[in-house]
């Protein structure tokens, strides 16, 4: 199960555990083993800061005792933009979990000094085994049980009943076909002076950008049932969020719902300060559109989804079981600009089996 904890406002997912829970009797070459994300990818025990700041962080505070350290959460302005989330929400899930005996990592001066240094070589040394390439090709699994293949002399874990295309958006047509779904997911490559200066210091962490005309100009509607939901994942751009507006009445659908994935660390705070120089916040937005004659039980809006993301920059959480209660039961569900496999669901993406590599993952007993 990824979700841990729940109540009206929300839930609290661990990505970790949903990876052990559908990666169990995966077919190897070697036999049936048990797998989940290697842990290091979700080791984010201090907020998310280069190695200068996370020096002057410490310079900047001072201990209340010899073994009393004054941490970020103690810190004013480390609370979430209440005028736009419900503070209570988190407030109250962060609550329910820590009584699970949940987010009770207490962080030293060291570990912020190491600034998540095991997060982030794991995920250096990953990037560094990778090659630059995009090449076409499609494929699935028609098994109950994961498996490991071997493509274009890579490994990679494939979950069970999936499908997924490795191509460019454009060509969704000839992959889809007369296709329909009860779900289609987005999560563009939106245009952000991040990935910008990722893509020139490290080509391979990045990925290739799309202007906002051309998303909208994806033939959604040709692909959602008369039930059909749409979630968009979206930066906190005011542009971006403009645009949804505009991509909602080309595609026919009616808002719905806005939620929020906070991001937060091993301690439950928010992965960065919302008080914090730039326009990087803790959180990411999900907007929810419906086809005009869905009759099914619509997302309500403001809810949060709390979780330790992985250190892989836009690795979205996965949705499957949050949405299970505005969805038919089996439904079909489609993503697009995918970057990992969901089981059940189909998969489009340029990079569609990345975060599927052999290497990203770890036998457990």
């Amino acid at each position: 199960m990824s979700v841990i904890c729940s109540n009206d406002k929300g839930w609290v997912i661990s990505h970790y555990d949903y990876t052990k829970k559908i990666y169990t009797n995966v077919l190897s070459h070697s036999g049936f083993i048990d797998l989940a994300y290697n842990q290091n990818l979700f080791n984010i025990i201090t907020p998310l800061m280069r190695d200068a700041e996370a020096q002057n962080f410490l310079k900047t505070i001072s201990a209340r005792s010899r073994k009393e350290f004054v941490f970020a959460k103690d810190l004013p302005g480390s609370s979430l933009d209440s005028d736009i989330i419900d503070d209570l929400a988190y407030k109250t899930l962060l609550k329910e979990a820590r009584q699970l005996h949940l987010f009770t990592t207490s962080p030293s001066p060291k570990d912020y000094l190491d600034n998540n240094k095991l997060a982030r070589t794991f995920v250096d040394n990953f990037f560094d085994t990778i090659t630059e390439k995009y090449s076409t090709f499609q494929g699935g699994n028609t098994n109950n049980h994961s498996l490991i293949v071997n493509i274009d002399n890579g490994n990679y874990v494939i979950p069970p009943l999936c499908n997924f295309f490795s191509c460019e958006i454009h060509e969704i047509n000839n992959k889809l076909q007369e296709n329909k779904y009860d779900f289609i997911l987005l999560d563009p490559p939106w245009k952000n002076k991040f990935i910008r200066r990722k893509k020139i210091k490290n080509v391979k962490k990045s990925y290739y950008m799309l202007p906002n005309n051309v998303i909208e100009e994806l033939p959604i509607n040709k692909y959602l049932n008369e039930l059909g939901l749409l979630a968009v994942w979206c930066t906190n751009s005011p542009t971006h969020l403009e645009a949804i507006k505009q991509f909602f009445n080309k595609w026919n659908l009616e808002y719905v719902a806005e939620w929020f994935w906070i991001k937060v660390t091993q301690t439950g705070e928010p992965v960065c300060n919302v008080a914090g120089k730039g326009d990087k916040k803790p959180y990411e937005r999900l907007i929810f559109g419906a086809v005009k004659t869905r009759n099914l039980h619509n997302p309500e809006r403001g809810k949060v989804i709390i979780s330790v993301p992985s250190a892989v920059h836009s690795h979205k959480p996965p949705l499957s079981e949050v949405l299970s209660a505005y969805l038919p039961e089996n439904p079909k569900c489609l993503e697009l600009f995918a970057r990992y496999l969901l089981p059940g669901w189909t998969s489009i993406g340029n990079q569609v089996l990345m975060l599927q590599s052999l290497p990203l993952y770890e036998i457990y007993t």
